[in-house]
């Protein structure tokens, strides 16, 4: 399958990544820390110097997660890490402010970066995460290398050490991820849109937000963009990432109100899901105004813990009352959603950092594509079957039982050797348990024409082709709901050929009566 073979492109990238760090001098160097927590803020690096309760940094990230706390940092100068012109990589872009202090002779040497300031103020300007370069320095008497971390946004991640050759190929992997994951996203976005205009399907506008605003919250979180276009807007930069996700979350809500129609079918996970996505959509604008982001990650995240499984049951409910067409919905959205978790888990403090906890959700959510691209077709067969039932019904009024027709398609046909050789196909061979299963499909089986298919099944049957397979299948049905009692109503349904369980109930009930249920007890 096409999205087995997308992802295991990104296992072979992620190993490519792993493989850099061994070829190419990348070392995780994160425990070779200590730290030390300033929770008054105003210590200077000379008050720091004189502290003597530094922890050891144990595993292989520093985990403080949402602190307001300043977290000082320092490690050996002597350390082969910090020798000149290596690059010491934040491996968190929506690090806010960094400060590494070096020893130079009798003084410090300070480099800044981090979202707090503008681009081009970095230390390493063409980094995407936060880095520092060791430049040449003086010998001095100094033990100590200090690095100040302060942010609203999480401070948990690992610090690497790697050479100039290794910095160059990581920009090159992960811009070509990036580029990657836009380029899917963009085919959603413009499939979305299709949807709106071509089919009138309004449900998809919210989706198209949505696929736009995880689009530039991804970029935003793991890319570039912001760097590439507004280097310098420090404000709106803290502020763009909680923004998105929120007014995200909000769309997809709607977008999932309308495309399972819970307002009719689970009223009570609709008005949960309008509650929900107006707290998202409040959210989104209070985060503009809001000096941390602290308590608005907090909502958004227990939004999305809440609402994961509410959408997957519902969905679950609307499948089994025989909407087929969503089960592509609960696949792609299900694996989505639920790797989305891991994120979470990782965002609260629950599971340190790793590259799959960090990048897992981003690299399943071109799995989304496969669900437009299966409602696509699922809605060219919806309108296929629209148009053929149309063309059967112009048919039908034209070939009425009591009509005389003044110019008959079937005056050079044996009709009697067509109706028995479409008896016979229809039984033996059973193509009415196909859903599909059209008028075209059948003239061409019978070998006349649509015209004189659909005259022969009037004229000489005296029911529409839509009656005639129903009769089929009806009879199917009542054969299975005898020798198979513990087949559910919805599974003879399908079995026999009908697209809903709705659609089966009022066939079954017009043709005998009885709803299927009550037939089954009845016999």
């Amino acid at each position: 399958m096409k999205w087995v073979r997308f992802l295991f492109f990104v296992w072979i990238l992620t190993a490519g990544l792993s493989c850099s760090e061994e070829k190419h001098s990348r070392t995780n160097i994160t425990n070779r820390f200590e730290s030390f927590r300033d929770q008054e803020g105003a210590m200077s690096l000379e008050d720091v110097e004189k502290q003597t309760s530094w922890q050891n940094i144990k595993g292989d990230s520093l985990s403080f997660h949402f602190t307001k706390d300043i977290i000082w940092l320092r490690a050996k100068a002597s350390d082969p890490a910090f020798l000149p012109d290596k690059i010491l990589s934040l491996e968190w872009k929506a690090l806010d402010n960094a400060i590494l202090f070096l020893p130079d002779e009798s003084s410090y040497l300070s480099f800044q970066t981090g979202d707090a300031y503008p681009k081009s103020t970095w230390a390493v300007p063409e980094a995407l995460d936060p880095s520092f370069q060791i430049p040449r320095l003086k010998l001095t008497n100094k033990n100590y290398i200090y690095l100040r971390l302060q942010s609203v946004s999480l401070i948990s991640f690992p610090i690497f050490s790697m050479d100039e050759n290794a910095f160059h190929k990581k920009i090159i992997l992960e811009t070509g991820v990036i580029y990657l994951i836009l380029g899917f996203c963009a085919v959603m976005f413009l499939i979305s849109l299709f949807y709106l205009f071509a089919f009138r399907l309004y449900e998809f506008f919210y989706y198209g937000v949505y696929i736009l605003t995880t689009t530039l919250w991804f970029n935003t979180q793991f890319g570039n963009s912001f760097h590439t276009f507004w280097p310098n807007a420090t404000w709106w930069q803290s502020r763009s990432n909680l923004f998105f996700l929120a007014l995200g979350i909000a769309a997809s809500f709607q977008f999932v109100r309308i495309f399972l129609n819970t307002k009719q079918k689970t009223p009570w996970v609709d008005r949960i899901l309008t509650l929900l996505a107006l707290v998202g959509l409040i959210s989104s604008f209070s985060i503009l105004f809001t000096e941390t982001n602290r308590i608005f990650s907090r909502i958004i995240n227990l939004i999305y813990l809440i609402s994961v499984p509410i959408i997957l049951t519902a969905g679950i409910r609307v499948y089994l009352m025989g909407e087929k067409k969503i089960k592509f919905f609960l696949l792609c959205w299900g694996s989505y959603l639920c790797s989305g978790y891991i994120s979470i888990f990782y965002y609260l403090g629950i599971i340190p950092y790793s590259l799959p906890v960090i990048y897992g959700s981003i690299f399943i959510f071109p799995i989304d594509l496969f669900f437009l691209l299966f409602n696509l077709l699922q809605k060219y067969k919806d309108l296929d079957g629209e148009r053929n039932e149309i063309l059967q019904r112009l048919l039908s009024i034209n070939n009425s039982k009591d009509t005389r027709y003044t110019k008959s398609k079937l005056d050079s046909v044996n009709t009697n050797e067509f109706v028995i050789r479409l008896e016979k196909w229809m039984s033996e061979t059973k193509p009415y348990l196909d859903e599909t299963l059209d008028l075209e499909k059948t003239s061409l089986a019978i070998g006349l024409s649509l015209q004189q298919t659909s005259e022969l099944i009037n004229s000489q049957l005296g029911m529409s082709f839509r009656s005639y397979l129903n009769s089929y299948r009806i009879k199917e049905a009542k054969e299975l709901l005898k020798t198979k009692p513990e087949l559910s109503v919805i599974a003879i349904a399908f079995a026999t050929g009908f697209g809903s369980k709705s659609v089966f109930n009022a066939e079954f009930k017009k043709s005998t009566g009885l709803a299927p249920g009550e037939y089954k007890k009845k016999t």
